[in-house]
């Protein structure tokens, strides 16, 4: 997916390693201060949709792995 392309309507098409790709690529864009300001600020809701999805994913894993631990212990 093109970071250009990122919209609350996709984001959810991605995974874990994809978002992280983009937010990665979208910060590179912003740290080379080559950007103008409204694509600036563009990219940056961008890197905020990719942040809240990787968080989400991080969520979801955790809760999945704290379940399995507590089926484990038969709790």
């Amino acid at each position: 997916m093109n970071p250009s392309n990122i919209t609350p309507e996709n984001i959810e098409s991605l995974n874990f390693e994809a978002s992280l790709k983009q937010l990665e690529s979208l910060v590179s864009k912003l740290e080379s201060n080559q950007l103008p300001l409204e694509e600036s600020i563009a990219v940056f809701e961008q890197s905020i949709l990719l942040t809240r999805r990787c968080n989400a994913l991080l969520d979801n894993a955790d809760d999945r792995l704290q379940n399995s631990i507590s089926l484990a212990e038969g709790e």
